[in-house]
């Protein structure tokens, strides 16, 4: 009996060094680093799947510069804003009609031909010393007329304010379309981190699968072995299913953020495009206040507010001098020249007229009273004005609070990422602590699937900080408009 319990102690006792060199020659330690290191080559027949492909998309490597250039050129609302800067140009352009002389020149030739029976008629001729009556009948007509007409307004105050209205309104539409590309700059950053940040995530799910297979087959062997309770082996199933359908999500995302870049550059669908892996490169945190300045100084849609603004006041101004007087002076030059085919007595002659008219005038005008339309031209441009006003006023205010918003969201995601890179740091320790307890007997299956959840929330949270402080850069970068693409 006293060897007997003995014997039994020194069994309990070693119990453990059997139990981990068991596993041990069943199947080899995973690991984090090991699971991503063969995620490339490792096949699971037992689980009906071949292999797990990379998360990456294939295609094209295309870096985030050339994404924004092709962007510049190919995006609808680039394309948008610039036609419609074409169309204030070209309205601006038009304006000057009504200060620049105007000259038209035009000219006609026209030919008649007269009935001879209502068109003869009898001219007394003198032959000698008697007067004879000859006939004579018209048979053609020629008339060939040129005109030239000049005309300018030498005073006309709506006229120049008209002139500058438009001006200010092709500036604003140019700070527009430049509001408009820095705005489609930002959206290629933000789809192309949001890539990123798909495929680094799947690359997360991938890693969190490879280590739940190995965990299913190390649980079915154990309890092959009589070494673990069948418990643990439904939890370790439960648990790849789990990562399995999130790998699954993972890889559909990729393809999902990977359509939208293309959509937001303007590529065709069937393009094939990859993205650089950028996501881990520093984040710098500018000063706020700066920010803020630079904002109102330098942002597109301010200087576009400020355009129509000044565009508003032309206008109030162009308004009002209406009532002032206006002088124009015109000048017209007529040439004429009448060439006439007569027969006369069975003979043709032909006769021709020619002459120039002349015409200048210069005349000064003063409205008196026109039915109040005036006056409420100039109440309607002042309420114009009034409504830009108020847009710059509430632009710069809305300005403001989305540069601070920015700027928060920027330091925000940066300081994630410290807290982040601990977290992942911490849950790794945990992880390996907790499958060497559970490889010694000590811990729980149920501790290390925990352990292995917090490891993959962990890394998670790494991407998603790391990707949030890209797109927080890009947006505050947008925000304070100071980078003109």
């Amino acid at each position: 009996m006293p060897s007997s319990s003995v014997w039994a102690r020194a069994r309990g006792e070693l119990r453990p060094a059997f139990l981990l060199l068991a596993w041990i020659l069943v199947v080899p330690p995973a690991s984090p680093a090991r699971a991503q290191t063969r995620a490339d080559t490792t096949t699971f027949d037992h689980f009906g799947v071949d292999s797990l492909p990379p998360p990456v998309a294939q295609g094209e490597r295309w870096s985030l510069a050339r994404c924004v250039e092709t962007a510049l050129r190919q995006n609808g609302d680039v394309l948008v804003a610039r036609a419609r800067t074409r169309q204030a140009s070209g309205s601006a352009l038009s304006a000057w009609s009504g200060i620049l002389p105007s000259l038209s020149v035009a000219g006609s030739r026209s030919r008649f031909w007269p009935d001879k029976q209502n068109n003869t008629q009898f001219v007394p001729v003198q032959q000698g010393d008697s007067t004879v009556l000859v006939e004579v009948s018209l048979s053609r007509s020629d008339e060939t007329d040129l005109d030239a007409t000049a005309q300018t307004n030498l005073i006309s105050v709506p006229s120049w304010m008209e002139k500058r209205r438009r001006d200010r309104l092709h500036e604003g539409a140019r700070w527009s379309e430049a509001e408009t590309r820095n705005t489609v700059a930002f959206r290629v950053k933000q789809q192309y981190f949001n890539l990123l940040k798909a495929e680094r995530l799947a690359a997360v799910s991938r890693e969190s699968e490879l280590l739940a297979r190995d965990e299913e087959r190390r649980s079915e062997a154990l309890f092959e072995v009589g070494t673990v309770a069948r418990g643990d082996v439904l939890k370790a199933r439960a648990r790849r299913a789990q990562t399995q359908l999130d790998r699954i999500r993972a890889y559909n995302q990729v393809q999902i953020q990977t359509a939208r870049l293309k959509q937001v550059i303007g590529l065709p669908p069937e393009t094939s495009i990859a993205v650089e892996p950028i996501l881990e490169e520093g984040v710098a945190v500018p000063d706020s206040a700066a920010a803020v300045r630079t904002a109102l100084d330098k942002r597109p849609s301010l200087e576009s507010a400020h355009a129509a603004e000044r565009a508003a006041r032309s206008g109030v101004t162009g308004a009002w001098g209406a009532r002032l007087p206006q002088l124009t002076a015109s000048y017209f030059v007529s040439h004429k020249k009448t060439t006439n085919d007569f027969e006369v007595g069975g003979s043709s002659s032909q006769e021709e007229i020619s002459g120039t008219d002349r015409q200048g005038e210069l005349r000064v005008s003063l409205p008196i009273f026109d039915g109040l339309a005036i006056e409420g031209n100039i109440r309607s441009a002042k309420g114009v004005l009034a409504e830009a006003e108020a847009n710059r006023r509430q632009l710069e205010l809305d300005v403001a609070v989305e540069v601070q918003q920015a700027w928060l969201a920027l330091r925000e995601a940066v300081e994630r990422i410290g807290v982040a890179q601990e977290g992942v740091a911490s849950a790794e320790e945990d992880y390996n602590f907790s499958k060497s307890r559970y490889e010694l007997g000590a811990g729980t299956f149920l501790d290390l699937l925990n352990a292995e959840v917090s490891l993959a929330q962990a890394r998670q949270s790494l991407v998603e900080a790391q990707a949030d402080a890209r797109t927080a850069e890009a947006d505050l970068e947008r925000a304070i408009g100071e980078r003109r693409y």
